[in-house]
């Protein structure tokens, strides 16, 4: 097996919230192999970093030269620099070695605290940015190398604009300091801006977050990505990472660097992302309450589609399925448009009748459920696969058109009791996730016949 290697040259976390920690976690996300050069070690926690102590500069040239004597480093990053002579360093090996980073221009953490001295900006400005590839700065970082305030988005392609004449090939303007519900991130290659923009995830400190945004960038160039390509889906990353983040301590929350974690499908549409975040704030949900006897034994999907939705691509759904594993419901594959036949038909077909109508989840049959689902007042339409044409594209169109006919209205739920080879199935509808929940809820919690 041969690994891509990236190199992270950056502080020591003693968190492991940030630094070269978060470096090698978000390289290993990637299946990248990551190497690293320490240039400080701080002690610090998710509440405050306690005490800086910088690495020699003979050591970390040491370093430096004992990984490039032996690895076909691809791409690197440089984080907490610190101080004049760690940049200069750095700079002059990197230059040796022909490597134009990506800078990360670290000067305070999470926590508030200082993580440079006095000589850090002059000397990154004249020694590292000259030679890097990218620079990824966030708001105060961005006003600290120009001189500027940045209070709108205008202010921050000037500040692009005054970065990229100190010499890196792009410069990425981080916009979550600004105070918008969306956070959208500027790249500039000193001829376009390209935006990158997300919903703000609210009550979150995340933590390591821009660490692991250039590292992962890094990553992703060392994976062959452009630099445009790498941005874009290192955000998307680094979203995910944080809307499934945790509070390991007493402080700030960090990120989720699980290779389990479910990261927004790369699309520029708002509409979109929305449906696709409800869903899968939905799909949490549902693995959270719902009781295994109602799993199929060939698993579970649930969707929602856009408004106006005509096909399956415009239907978000599990590329996989909401399995039982170990009595628990299990979510087994990403949330993505497209990726749904059966479930995606069933919205469409409802869909043709009321465009509301716009998402619903199978759950497992039985006559109890069936009785349970009347007692309750939900209205019930039903299929025999018996009486599918044989011209029929799709049994779940046909099954459901037919079911709405027959009862002359949408029902909550449709259900039919299986043939040969097909195991029986009852699909509750809704017009939004949060709809077909409530009514789930409500089965449940009922008292049985």
């Amino acid at each position: 097996m041969e690994k891509k290697i990236a190199l992270s040259i950056a502080g020591s976390d003693s968190s492991a919230g940030a630094g070269i920690q978060a470096d090698l976690k978000s390289f290993s996300y990637l299946g990248v192999y990551g190497i690293t050069v320490v240039t400080c070690i701080t002690a610090q926690n998710t509440r405050q970093v306690r005490a800086i102590y910088t690495v020699p500069a003979d050591n970390i040239e040491d370093q430096i030269e004992s990984l490039f004597d032996d690895f076909s480093i691809t791409a690197v990053k440089t984080g907490m620099l610190y101080d004049e002579s760690i940049i200069r360093v750095v700079a002059k090996n990197l230059k040796a070695y022909n490597i134009k980073p990506v800078v990360d221009p670290v000067m305070v953490a999470t926590s508030g605290d200082s993580l440079t001295n006095h000589t850090f900006v002059a000397s990154l400005k004249k020694e590292l940015l000259p030679q890097a590839l990218m620079v990824t700065a966030n708001i105060p970082e961005a006003c600290a190398l120009t001189n500027m305030e940045i209070i709108q988005q205008k202010d921050g392609e000037n500040a692009c604009k005054k970065i990229y004449k100190l010499g890196p090939n792009y410069v990425l303007l981080k916009g979550g300091h600004l105070p918008d519900d969306m956070v959208t991130d500027l790249l500039y290659n000193g001829k376009q801006f390209y935006r990158f923009t997300l919903p703000r995830i609210p009550q979150k400190k995340a933590h390591g977050s821009g660490c692991t945004l250039s590292a992962l960038i890094t990553g992703l160039l060392a994976l062959g990505e452009t630099p445009v390509n790498a941005v874009e889906k290192a955000k998307h990353i680094v979203w995910g990472m944080i809307q499934e983040g945790y509070y390991p301590g007493k402080g700030s929350d960090v990120l989720n660097h699980s290779s389990a974690i479910q990261i927004p499908p790369l699309i520029r549409n708002n509409e979109q992302f929305l449906v696709w975040l409800q869903l899968k704030t939905a799909i949490d949900t549902l693995v959270s309450f719902l009781p295994s006897q109602y799993i199929p034994e060939v698993g579970m999907n649930f969707a929602y589609a856009l408004p106006n939705a005509k096909t399956r691509n415009d239907v978000c759904a599990v590329d996989g399925r909401l399995i039982k594993n170990k009595e628990r419901l299990t979510l087994c594959g990403i949330i993505e448009f497209g990726v749904s036949k059966h479930v995606a038909s069933i919205i469409l077909a409802a869909m043709s009748y009321d465009a509301s109508m716009r998402s619903a989840v199978n759950i497992r049959y039985s006559q109890k459920t069936v009785d349970l689902c009347k007692q309750i007042g939900f209205t019930l339409g039903s299929f025999d696969r018996k009486n599918e044409p044989s011209d029929a594209a799709s049994t779940m169109e046909w099954g459901t058109k037919y079911a709405i006919a027959l009862l002359g209205r949408l029902p909550d739920a449709i259900y039919d009791t299986g043939s040969v080879g097909k195991e029986p199935m009852i699909r509750i509808l809704g017009k939004n996730p949060e709809e077909v929940l409530f009514k789930l809820r409500k089965l449940i919690n009922a008292p049985m016949p």
